[in-house]
């Protein structure tokens, strides 16, 4: 979606989210707002309600990717001290879960930071 898109039958805050989550920068949000003729007091407010609406979602996904990778690990953790299986499958549990785990973690790092 470029800046040059009218906002259509979006609500205008719908609006403003798409184009946060298509990588545009405040600024050009706000520039693209006033140039529509909008009151740059609530231009500012509402880009800022978007831009906190948009961190909420990503810190909601990157908590829910830590969650899942703390499981992956703790069962990975528990499947290596318990595990009756051959030496063979032991690696798998003990690295594979283990790396699949933390992948998941820095990955819900990313998106909180």
């Amino acid at each position: 979606m470029s800046l040059s898109d009218t906002p259509g039958p979006l609500p205008l805050c719908s609006y403003v989210v798409t184009l946060l989550m298509a990588g545009h920068k405040k600024a050009e949000i706000e520039g693209r707002l006033l140039q529509q003729g909008h009151d740059a007091r609530f231009v500012q407010e509402l880009v800022a309600e978007a831009v906190k609406l948009h961190h909420m979602k990503m810190r909601k996904q990157g908590l829910s990717l830590i969650l899942g990778g703390a499981c992956i690990c703790l069962v990975s953790c528990v499947l290596a001290i318990t595990s009756s299986a051959t030496h063979l499958n032991f690696p798998i549990v003990l690295y594979g879960l283990t790396s699949l785990g933390v992948i998941f973690i820095f990955a819900g790092f990313v998106k909180i930071f």
